[in-house]
C-alpha cells in the first residue's frame, strides 16, 4: 500500500509523524519516501505495503486545531493503493480530509467550530480498516451509514481499565485484538518533558542562590573583589550596601545577570549645589568642571553673570556655586548743576563789609549713565555723556577791603618785611632820599602811594630797589646806625 501525503514535505517544518503499531521509525520511513515534483505542487509517497496501521499528525502552524485522523490498516490483498489528500480552507475555518481507492469514496469533513465529523458512505470501512487517529482526541463512533467523530474528552470516563486496550468503532463486530493506545503514550512523554524540565529549573536554581560567585567592583577608580549569591546587579549593590543613583554611571545593567568573574566599573556622580536667580538646588553629575556641571544641570550663565568658584574650576564633592547675574542697562536722567559764589575785593567798602554784586541760579544737565546691577542691586554707575540744558549762573559777592586808620581810609592791608636804608641821593620818582619816603615793589605798591607803617608812622612809595620784591619794602632812615638799630623785621602796613 502507499500513502500519499499531499501539502506535507518537509519533516523538520511541518513536523510530520508518521506510527506504526510495529513501532516504524520516523527516520526509516522518510529514508524510503520519494518525493514527486511537479510545477504546481509536491508530493511525499511513502510506501508502507504490508503495514498493519499508520497514522498522519499534521503540527503545521498555519492550522489552528488538530485536523481528523485517519488509520488505515491492513493493505488489500491486491495491494490496493489508497491516498489521503488533506486540504484546509482557512476563511470557512474547515479542514478537508477525502479518502479514495478504486472503488469506493468516502468524505469526512470536520467541522472545527462544532468539534464534529461527519463520513459519508463507508460501505466498505470495516473495524479493521477505521481505527482512532493517533493523537488525534477524537473517537469516532458509527451508526448505519454515518460516523460522528467527538471530543475523545466527552468519554473519558469510558476508557477500559485496560491500557492496552484500543478504542474502536462499534459497528457490531467484535474488537480485533487488543493494542497499546498511543493517546497514553502521549501523555507519557508530555510528562517526561515536565519532568526533565522541572530538574534543569532545580539545578539552575541551586546555581543561583546557592553557590557564590566572584564580582570585581572599581568604585570610583579602587578595586574591589567580592563574592556574591546576587542574582543581579542591582540586588548584588544593594546586598553589599554599595549606594547607586540614577546619575552615576554603572557599566551593566542593572537588570544585567551576575556571573562568576563578572567585572563592574561604578563612578558615583558628585554632589553639588547651585545658588541662582535666589534659589539653592542639589544636584549630581559625572562632570569634572564647573562650567559642565552647570550646563548638565541646565543653569543657564550669561556673558556678564559672575559664577563662584570661576567656570573652569574643577568640580569636588559638596561644592557650592553661586551664580550672580548682571545686567548692565543705560539710564539717562536729569541732574541739578549747583551755581558756585565768587568773592571780589571791592576797596569802596571797610574791610570786613560785604555786598552781594549778582544772585547766584542753578543749571540743569541731561547726563547718560552706564548702570550695573547685581541681583537685581544697584553695583555701579559710569557717566558715559553730559548736554547743558541750563547753565547756571554764580553767585558774585563783594568784599570791603577799605581800611580806616588815624583818620584816613586805606585800601588794603599787608604784612611784609621792612629793611632800612640811607645815603640820600635821587628817588625813583626823581625825588630827594629823605626821611618819610619807602622802597617798594610797584607791581605790589604803585609808586606814589600813601603808606601808613605800624609802630613808624605814615610814609609814600617813592623809590624802588634792585632787592626789594614782592612783599618787601625799604625804610629811609638819617643815620647809618639808626639803620643797623632797625635791620629787618615784619610789619603791618596799610596802603590808601
Amino acid at each position: 500500500m502507499k500513502i500519499n501525503i499531499r501539502d506535507v514535505f518537509e519533516k523538520e517544518e511541518k513536523n510530520v509523524r508518521i506510527h506504526t503499531n510495529d513501532r516504524l521509525d520516523i527516520d526509516e520511513v522518510f529514508a524510503e519516501a520519494v518525493i514527486d515534483e511537479t510545477d504546481t505542487e509536491q508530493k511525499l509517497t511513502v510506501d508502507i505495503t504490508d503495514k498493519l496501521e499508520i497514522g498522519v499528525q499534521d503540527d503545521a502552524e498555519d492550522i489552528r486545531d488538530e485536523v481528523c485522523r485517519i488509520a488505515v490498516s491492513e493493505a488489500d490483498a491486491g495491494g490496493e493503493e489508497r491516498y489521503i489528500e488533506e486540504t484546509y480552507d482557512e476563511e470557512a475555518d474547515n479542514a478537508e480530509i477525502s479518502i479514495k481507492s478504486e472503488e469506493t469514496k468516502k468524505v469526512e469533513i470536520c467541522d472545527k467550530s462544532s468539534d464534529k465529523i461527519e463520513i459519508a458512505d463507508v460501505s466498505d470501512i470495516t473495524e479493521e480498516t477505521i481505527d482512532e487517529a493517533e493523537e488525534s482526541n477524537y473517537e469516532i463512533e458509527g451508526e448505519e451509514n454515518v460516523w460522528v467523530c467527538t471530543e475523545a474528552a466527552e468519554i473519558e470516563s469510558e476508557l477500559p481499565e485496560d491500557e492496552n486496550e484500543l478504542l474502536s468503532c462499534d459497528t457490531g463486530e467484535e474488537n480485533q485484538g487488543e493494542k497499546k493506545s498511543p493517546f497514553y503514550r502521549k501523555y507519557l512523554f508530555q510528562g517526561s518533558i515536565a519532568a526533565s524540565f522541572f530538574i534543569l529549573l532545580s539545578v539552575v536554581f541551586i546555581y543561583t542562590t546557592m553557590i557564590p560567585r566572584e564580582v570585581n567592583a572599581t568604585i570610583n577608580g579602587e578595586d574591589f573583589t567580592f563574592s556574591s549569591k546576587a542574582h543581579t546587579v542591582e540586588t548584588f549593590l544593594e546586598k553589599e550596601d554599595i549606594e547607586f543613583h540614577d546619575k552615576d554611571y554603572i557599566s551593566e545593567p542593572l537588570t544585567a545577570f551576575i556571573h562568576d568573574g563578572m567585572e563592574i566599573e561604578i563612578d558615583h556622580a558628585t554632589d553639588f549645589k547651585v545658588t541662582a536667580d535666589g534659589e539653592t538646588k542639589s544636584y549630581k553629575t559625572l562632570t569634572n568642571t564647573v562650567d559642565e556641571a552647570l550646563k548638565e544641570a541646565g543653569v543657564k550663565v550669561g556673558a556678564e553673570d559672575i559664577v563662584t568658584p570661576s567656570m573652569d574650576s574643577m568640580l569636588t564633592k559638596d561644592m557650592e556655586i553661586v551664580v550672580q547675574r548682571v545686567v548692565i542697562k543705560e539710564e539717562i536722567v536729569e541732574e541739578t548743576v549747583p551755581f558756585e559764589t565768587v568773592e571780589k575785593n571791592d576797596s569802596s567798602l571797610d574791610e570786613g563789609k560785604t555786598k552781594v554784586v549778582t544772585e547766584g541760579s542753578e543749571g540743569k544737565d541731561s547726563v547718560t549713565y552706564s548702570v550695573t546691577y547685581i541681583d537685581g542691586v544697584e553695583s555701579s554707575r559710569k557717566e558715559i555723556s553730559r548736554t547743558a540744558v541750563t547753565a547756571a549762573v554764580d553767585k558774585v559777592i563783594a568784599k570791603g577791603t577799605r581800611i580806616s586808620f588815624d583818620g584816613k581810609s586805606y585800601s588794603r592791608k599787608l604784612v611784609v618785611k621792612a629793611y632800612a636804608y640811607t645815603g640820600g641821593g635821587r628817588t625813583a620818582m626823581g625825588t630827594r632820599a629823605r626821611v618819610g619816603e619807602i622802597a617798594v615793589d610797584p607791581s605790589v605798591i604803585p609808586l606814589g602811594s600813601n603808606v601808613y607803617i605800624e609802630g613808624v608812622g605814615a610814609r609814600r612809595a617813592e623809590d624802588t630797589g634792585g632787592n626789594i620784591k614782592g612783599n618787601t619794602i625799604d625804610i629811609y632812615m638819617d643815620t647809618q646806625s639808626q639803620c643797623i638799630s632797625w635791620g629787618a623785621r615784619y610789619v603791618t602796613i596799610y596802603i590808601q
